[in-house]
């Protein structure tokens, strides 16, 4: 899809980038040890960390991704965006002081406390690299479809671009200017949003009876895009209830959101950061709704031609529509708007999933590969982090331009969150809740999740390659793969202590852990810098 070049909309984009990337240069100087590039310091307060959380929630997937995916398929849609505010509730009650306590910079901190084996490095980082890329192509995606259709250049040159900005964040600033990013991103864009509700309800005069009722009139599913089912299809509750607890529990393992537990100064401010981010990812989301079946209510019959296949550009021709359509000043500058915060986002996030993937690289693989014993070297960490950014920002680029515009956007996002929910929830609350839990546990658990997840995906619709229906009519079959990750995690760990017998300090180990997670006793204490 090429459009003619929207010059308002690309100076905005500019502005915007402009802004983001001072602030990556600002907070380069505070980002040079590991310290500073993995955790921030531990210098965010709780309502910035509970912004820039939201931030990788309010995301291309939600405002560009379930905008489209409620244009096209109406209620259906609307139920995944429920299920992602549910998602904070595992992460607030089981997981995010603990992991506060325990951990230092990326998952397998946490994992690998209570046994310091280094294979389970190994496969954590695996399993959080391929759960980035999913997350990666989502973002992408968006990307090069928004600068695809306020500048016109090709999808694959946009890819590049955003490819690059995310490389530059994660390189100079580290995990301070990504937090930073995302403060300024979820503010402008919760804005912007509340602005784009209140002028669609002011055309169905604040009658939402109103707007649904020209919903179903100018689409062409008609009535069913109030019913359920467009989705979830012919398996009905089974498909709802799978898709609903991978965005449900995916969170949970999501590395990239867990980590940001690591930048607050204490378990408490950690809990104060979710309460913020329920309450902005919460009233977002409700727009989002509003967004999707306004888009179906104003664009008309010829909507879906306009927002293309995957309804990726669903909210950009939205709010064209609302400043006059286009040709218009007002069209222009709403789309020069919405383009701007929506590519902002989108960087951001790709920048929060890279230093996750990047640090894992440079903590839990590089010291392996190169058989270094001192698995605590801070600047080698930091500096093979850094670097570690940008080869994985060219691989995501190369495999987006591979895989197209055409795939709407929150499909690849609920792969990512299937996978975090089958391999790394299982083992990571086994670790922090179950004495008997060992490395082998947590090999076997990962492992399996992951290996299943992507197996089953391969049978669902969306990638089945074969000949006639998929196999599997369940989209997001998490139902399947959680509980084998669970059972693999509990039977490895009961098989590896048979193999090796009691183990008194893998006892000892995990009381500690036990006191450190409950009350903070213990946990690395950080500096609040000004």
């Amino acid at each position: 899809m090429t459009t003619e070049p929207n010059f308002l909309a690309i100076g905005v984009c500019i502005a915007v980038v402009s802004l983001t990337l001072w602030v990556t240069f600002a907070a380069s100087r505070r980002s040079r040890s590991a310290d500073g590039f993995f955790a921030a310091g531990r210098s965010i307060t709780g309502w910035q960390n509970g912004f820039a959380i939201a931030g990788e929630f309010i995301s291309a997937g939600s405002f560009l991704g379930t905008t489209g995916l409620i244009f096209y398929k109406g209620v259906d849609g609307a139920v995944i965006l429920c299920t992602s505010v549910v998602s904070f509730l595992p992460v607030l009650f089981l997981l995010a002081e603990k992991m506060r306590n325990v951990g230092k910079f990326t998952l397998a901190d946490v994992l690998v406390f209570r046994t310091g084996a280094r294979r389970v490095r190994i496969v954590v980082a695996f399993s959080t690299i391929v759960t980035g890329t999913f997350v990666l192509l989502a973002q992408l995606v968006a990307a090069g479809v928004l600068l695809q259709s306020v500048s016109g250049i090709p999808f694959g040159l946009s890819v590049v671009v955003a490819g690059t900005l995310m490389g530059i964040y994660v390189f100079v600033g580290g995990m301070l200017a990504t937090t930073w990013v995302q403060v300024i991103k979820s503010t402008i864009l919760a804005t912007l949003a509340i602005v784009v509700a209140l002028g669609i309800l002011t055309k169905f005069g604040f009658s939402l009876p109103r707007m649904l009722s020209g919903a179903t009139d100018n689409t062409a599913a008609g009535d069913a895009i109030l019913s359920p089912g467009m989705i979830f299809g012919q398996t009905g509750a089974l498909n709802l209830v799978s898709y609903s607890l991978a965005f449900a529990l995916g969170t949970a393992g999501m590395a990239h959101i867990l980590i940001r537990f690591f930048t607050v100064p204490d378990a408490g401010t950690a809990r104060k950061s979710i309460g913020w981010t329920v309450g902005l990812c919460s009233m977002f989301y409700l727009i989002v709704i509003v967004m999707g079946f306004g888009a179906a209510a104003i664009l008309g019959p010829d909507g879906a031609e306009r927002v293309g296949t995957g309804g990726n550009l669903t909210a950009p021709t939205l709010v064209t529509e609302l400043g006059g359509g286009v040709g218009t000043i007002g069209g222009s500058i709403a789309l020069a708007l919405v383009a701007a915060v929506a590519f902002a986002s989108i960087v951001a996030v790709v920048a929060g999933v890279v230093i996750s993937a990047a640090g894992t690289f440079a903590r839990d693989v590089w010291p392996s590969l190169t058989r270094t014993n001192d698995d605590e070297n801070d600047v080698r960490d930091a500096k093979v982090a850094r670097y570690a950014a940008v080869g994985f920002s060219i691989f995501a680029v190369i495999l987006t331009m591979l895989i197209g515009d055409s795939t709407n956007i929150t499909y690849f996002m609920g792969m990512a969150f299937m996978v975090a929910g089958s391999a790394h929830l299982p083992s990571l609350l086994l670790s922090l809740n179950w004495r008997r839990f060992n490395s082998t546990g947590a090999v076997w658990g990962i492992s399996v999740g992951l290996v299943s997840t992507v197996v089953s995906l391969m049978f669902t619709e969306a990638l089945w390659l074969g000949s006639g229906p998929a196999p599997l009519t369940i989209q997001l079959p998490i139902i399947i793969t959680l509980p084998l990750g669970a059972a693999a995690a509990i039977i490895g760990s009961l098989l590896g202590e048979k193999r090796h017998g009691p183990s008194p300090e893998r006892d000892e180990k995990f009381a500690e852990m036990l006191v450190r997670a409950e009350t903070g006793i213990g946990a690395e204490l950080a500096e609040v810098r000004p």
